[in-house]
């Protein structure tokens, strides 16, 4: 059961705060979409469904704390402190791109030193014994900061997963683990990838805390995470966080999510958007009004487009260039 969290964790600000970054991905999310059906871009890795949890779990974070997203987290990304033009930088793979400099594909395997977001890679669940390392060489250092890693569900299926997850908890490390369980490995449906789909059960088997939560509730999520985020920087080491979500679209622009999932279950999921729920939720405590939402999606959507022109108008990189910062 998805833990029902009563009282709010957040002000008024802070949560019209966390409505906008997710309105924000939706909008270059969408023009991601546009741009590939244009034949302007070549990919998208669309992240519709999941910015509830994604931007919850990292504004529970502080400034110094690291981030380990996975290559669907666009949000993630925007709360720490991405921009619209950067984000279309790395679409058009130019020189300028702070991602990977123009080296990879939208949303795959980058990094951004500055923002303290930790190389991302499209290997699935290698990044988690790489979060528990960071979060290890903090403790040693005495440096106080909190590692948030981010996966989907067929990450846990991997024996990296395990790995990272266990050494975290023997160390008692400051990092927090969060699934984003959209129920989907690509096309593999959770109940062919375990017995039992509830990821937070694991977390007895590592002696850790775990949660179950609602991942398109986001007051619920900023809850979980927040008090996660706290404990583990009390030093009571990990949590295991499994958010329950609705992947949207299909897996990748190069997915066909129709020759697997049935259309009841594709218009069931775009009934559980977290943008429109938490909308829905802000509206009803007069925080924020329907011609209010409308303005403000409208507005994020322009500059989504501005930000994909000026962007695909910006210098491509150097061919001579194109072995620089290849390790080997």
């Amino acid at each position: 059961m998805a833990t029902k969290v009563r009282q709010a964790a957040g002000t008024k600000e802070e949560y019209l705060q966390l409505h906008r970054w997710m309105c924000m991905a939706k909008a270059l999310d969408d023009r991601m979409h546009i741009l590939v059906k244009q034949g302007r871009a070549p990919f998208v890795g669309s992240s519709r469904g999941h910015e509830g949890i994604q931007v919850a779990s990292t504004a529970a974070l502080a400034a110094d704390d690291w981030l380990v997203p996975h290559y669907r987290g666009l949000a993630n990304a925007i709360v720490r402190g991405l921009t619209m033009k950067e984000w279309m930088l790395a679409v058009f793979a130019k020189v300028d791109d702070p991602l990977s400099a123009g080296r990879n594909i939208p949303g795959g395997c980058y990094s951004y030193r500055r923002l303290k977001i930790a190389s991302v890679s499209q290997v699935v669940a290698s990044w988690v014994p790489k979060a528990s390392g960071i979060a290890y060489a903090a403790k040693l250092k005495g440096e106080g900061s909190v590692t948030l890693c981010t996966f989907g569900d067929g990450a846990t299926s991997q024996g990296d997963f395990h790995e990272g997850v266990n050494f975290a908890a023997v160390h008692r490390l400051p990092v927090v683990f969060v699934c984003e369980n959209n129920s989907y490995a690509i096309s593999v449906p959770i109940r062919l990838q375990m017995g039992n789909p509830n990821v937070a059960d694991r977390a007895a088997g590592y002696g850790i805390a775990g949660a179950t939560v609602d991942g398109t509730d986001v007051p619920a999520c900023f809850a979980v995470c927040k008090g996660a985020v706290e404990r583990a920087r009390r030093g009571d080491g990990p949590t295991l966080i499994d958010a329950k979500i609705w992947r949207i679209n299909s897996h990748t622009s190069e997915d066909n999510h129709l020759k697997y999932r049935g259309k009841e279950e594709i218009d069931e999921a775009a009934g559980h958007d977290p943008i429109a729920r938490f909308g829905a939720w802000l509206m009803e405590r007069g925080w924020l009004t329907a011609d209010e939402l409308a303005h403000s999606q409208a507005e994020l959507d322009a500059e989504a487009s501005e930000a994909a022109d000026w962007a695909e108008q910006q210098p491509d990189p150097i061919p001579e260039e194109a072995l620089t910062h290849v390790f080997a």
